[in-house]
């Protein structure tokens, strides 16, 4: 699209309708990207927060999106091995941040190396995950980041985003007729599928990182096994295998390095434990 900077090639007449619906698509995006001024206050983050997306929407939409994922893998929801890692997963949301939900765990029953979690509060580890982990600790590690990324509310704000983004571009460039706003704004399950297997930003995933850190230290696991989980997933990348577990994270030596200065720091101020 070509602009003109002669004012001979600029219609200066505006209809009210999208001028209406310019002002409205600013304040809905100013809503929906975030403001530090409103919200409220997320412990997780140690900011106050906007996000519009309720507790309750964000169950239904992991309902919605476990139902998506049930008929495409076989989930373990029964064996010894499920046991384990149930246990171990509530014991690190036990002292998460975030309590407004109940947090599940589920195993994927594919040889992969893969956690992920969606929203309201669902986390899936891959069986080949957990094989290749082994210890409590190390797999403690890699559900306390996922639980990070829960009460950070890391999902909900990237769905905030592209429906921000959506209903934007919807009311600049179409009339406001209902069924068009329909479109807009009823993101599907399947949207929301893109985006959790989309990957974080580098923010995010260092955040999730310290909270990672945080969650198993007051769980009581040894915090030493997030490191090591991320040294045998660092080895593994070094391989002809790309690993869906590090879709443009951060580099795994520079992952190491915060963690390790976090553990210090988390050390510092709860003291070393008994």
């Amino acid at each position: 699209m070509n602009f003109k900077s002669s004012t001979t090639g600029v219609n200066p007449w505006i209809s009210i309708v999208k001028m209406r619906s310019l002002i409205v698509a600013g304040g809905c995006f100013f809503l929906l990207s975030g403001c530090n001024t409103l919200g409220t206050y997320n412990a997780a983050t140690g900011r106050r927060e906007f996000v519009p997306i309720s507790t309750s929407t964000e169950i239904s939409l992991g309902s919605q999106v476990h139902s998506e994922l049930s008929s495409k893998y076989h989930l373990d929801d029964k064996s010894e091995q499920f046991q384990r890692l149930r246990r171990i997963g509530q014991r690190i949301s036990n002292v998460s941040d975030r309590q407004d939900y109940i947090y599940q765990f589920y195993i994927i029953d594919a040889d992969e190396l893969n956690v992920f979690t969606t929203p309201g509060g669902n986390i899936y580890i891959y069986r080949g995950l957990l094989d290749k982990f082994g210890t409590d600790d190390r797999i403690a590690g890699v559900i306390a980041h996922e639980v990070g990324h829960c009460a950070a509310r890391h999902v909900a704000k990237k769905y905030s985003a592209t429906l921000g983004y959506n209903l934007l571009g919807g009311l600049i460039f179409n009339s406001l007729e209902d069924e068009e706003v329909k479109q807009v704004t009823a993101l599907s399950s399947g949207v929301v599928m893109n985006l959790i297997f989309s990957a974080y930003s580098r923010k995010d995933e260092y955040a999730a990182d310290r909270l990672a850190v945080k969650y198993m230290y007051l769980a009581g696991y040894n915090v030493e096994g997030f490191v090591e989980s991320l040294e045998i997933l660092e080895r593994e990348s070094r391989g002809s295998r790309s690993l869906l577990i590090l879709r443009s994270h951060p580099y795994l030596s520079d992952r190491i390095k915060a963690v390790k200065q976090e553990i210090s720091l988390v050390q510092q101020k709860y003291g070393n434990p008994e």
